[in-house]
């Protein structure tokens, strides 16, 4: 079986996040019913505690797959040339145990979880809502802008960051 190899550039192609969003509300109803199981993260960290490996398992019974996210965090890489969480998906056929991709994790990360917020907002939020405050202004309040404009009219949004200029951009 040939296994997939997914870079960042393929994970923004083939994972819009008005598709990830009703995926996200599959997943979420999946595991409400009890057919998806996700145990608790486990860290490794360094000796030093300059950074850790997370490891995040689950098993999701539709469709029928074996996942894990391996990630690290380095907090010290703030400014460098490298991002201070990396990391991969990898996906197991459930039946056979087989591998049958390996993913830019960076990228599923930022947009899976801006998508399962957009499920959540579309489920429990007033259907006028369209005042949006972001608390932050990096990777994840991009794609929480992102998120929640596919499923609100956002008639205004606030940004607040420790750095005024960043939340202008």
């Amino acid at each position: 079986m040939k296994v997939l190899h997914i870079d960042h550039k393929e994970v923004v192609r083939l994972l819009p996040m008005d598709e990830c969003i009703d995926a996200m509300a599959e997943v979420l109803k999946t595991f409400s019913v009890g057919k998806a199981v996700m145990p608790l993260r486990s860290i490794v960290w360094h000796p030093d505690k300059r950074g850790g490996l997370g490891l995040m398992p689950a098993y999701l019974g539709s469709p029928e797959l074996f996942g894990i996210k391996v990630v690290t965090v380095f907090p010290s890489n703030e400014g460098t040339e490298y991002e201070s969480h990396q990391g991969a998906v990898m996906l197991f056929d459930a039946k056979y145990g087989a591998p049958m991709a390996v993913m830019d994790g960076g990228e599923i990360t930022t947009i899976r979880t801006a998508a399962a917020s957009g499920a959540a907002t579309r489920v429990l939020a007033r259907k006028d809502a369209g005042d949006l405050a972001v608390i932050g202004s990096g990777t994840q309040s991009r794609s929480h802008l992102q998120a929640m404009a596919e499923v609100r009219d956002l008639r205004r949004v606030r940004v607040w960051s420790r750095s005024a200029e960043n939340a202008r951009r």
